[in-house]
């Protein structure tokens, strides 16, 4: 019983995801132009038969002018809503307003309904376009009690000895319009539930492609442009808050030879089994990019070049312990490790990838399973005094 209002509230107002609101508003801007469309129509029409047929008496043109009016107002205040992207509340606007003239003219002139309780299907329309699946089913069982309310009043008004209003022509007209309308209110939730579920097919696809395209297809770990699309965010965030920041460039050891021993493809489980304990060791800001045949890199931010020392003492630890699970036939895995830091005078990534590069250089020449950091490149020589 508690969940009876939300239930009802979701059907009433569904949820509108974001990426549907554009829709929604086009929808909305579209119907209140189409609305003024109408206006303009009606109208020149309502001039046309004032001024040339001269209709008698009971014409009810100051009800269609004073509607008019009305109609213009409540559209206006429709575009006022839709610029704050208040799609549910116009389309409740206009499918009320739509609603309720068919339902006054009926009582008003009761000879119309023929002719004007068509709007009644206006109101399904605009419900289930900006709205809803659920509205334009409201509103279709509105439409139908509507009609056949209408319908048994304008019977027995006086009028009715002179149009058709006997059983068999109300009932004709009561189960088309009935028809109709749930038919419409069907077309517009299946509409409405289409969108939803092909927003929703798009956004997963669109998520998918995002990940291939930032993702090493064999290790599962970041790419080249992944790194350096955050590379060049953290960069950024670090400069500017003057925060710390590393880099870890890594080479495995003698990786050529367990390729050479065993095969290639189980040369590539190694290296998503090395990807997958490194990354274990990580912290979630932290990033772990592939970005050669057996180079790594680790991108630390809020990370200093001691910490950066910590984490590469960490993922040794956790790449032994992962070489241990292949066997003693599989040589020990062990990496030459560069590290780099962010300093003052960097004016772009490659300043600190530069460092990192010929850190990892460094060890390599030094020998298996070494680290050296920026600290330990050699300067480059001053430049010479300018003559005088």
């Amino acid at each position: 019983m508690r969940q009876l209002p939300r239930r009802l509230l979701t059907f009433l107002a569904p949820r509108i995801d974001p990426d549907e609101k554009p829709y929604r508003v086009q929808l909305a801007r579209a119907a209140i132009r189409i609305s003024l469309v109408l206006l303009g129509g009606w109208l020149v029409t309502e001039l046309f038969i004032l001024q040339v047929l001269k209709p008698e008496s009971n014409h009810a043109w100051r009800f269609d002018l004073l509607t008019m009016l009305v109609l213009a107002g409540i559209l206006a205040l429709a575009e006022m809503l839709v610029r704050r992207g208040r799609t549910t509340v116009v389309g409740y606007l206009l499918a009320i307003s739509y609603f309720l003239y068919p339902l006054l003219n009926a009582f008003l002139v009761p000879q119309d309904i023929y002719l004007v309780n068509v709007a009644f299907l206006i109101s399904i329309l605009a419900a289930g376009a900006m709205v809803g699946g659920g509205p334009a089913l409201l509103f279709a069982g509105l439409t139908t009690i509507a009609n056949i309310v209408t319908w048994v009043y304008a019977s027995g008004h006086p009028v009715a000895g002179a149009l058709p209003f006997d059983q068999t022509t109300g009932a004709i007209f009561l189960l088309s319009n009935t028809i109709v309308a749930a038919s419409l209110a069907a077309v517009l939730s299946f509409y409405s539930s289409y969108m939803r579920r092909s927003i929703s097919t798009l956004n997963v696809q669109a998520e998918q492609m995002t990940e291939l395209a930032h993702t090493d297809p064999m290790t599962g770990l970041a790419n080249r442009r992944w790194l350096m699309e955050q590379l060049g965010r953290e960069f950024s965030r670090a400069r500017r808050y003057r925060r710390p920041l590393s880099l870890l460039y890594l080479d495995l050891d003698g990786f050529k030879a367990i390729n050479d021993r065993f095969g290639h493809l189980f040369g590539d489980e190694v290296l998503t089994g090395v990807g997958r304990a490194m990354k274990s060791m990580l912290r979630s800001t932290d990033l772990l990019a592939r970005i050669g045949g057996d180079e790594f890199v680790v991108l630390l931010p809020e990370t200093g070049i001691e910490g950066a020392h910590n984490v590469t003492a960490k993922l040794r630890k956790a790449l032994a312990a992962y070489g241990q699970q292949l066997g003693p036939a599989v040589p020990t895995l062990s990496f030459c490790a560069g590290v780099g830091q962010l300093r003052q005078e960097d004016a772009t990534i490659d300043d600190i990838l530069s460092r990192a590069d010929e850190a990892q250089y460094l060890a390599k020449g030094t020998g298996p399973g070494h680290t050296r950091s920026e600290k330990e490149l050699v300067a480059p020589p001053p430049p010479p005094p300018k003559a005088d």
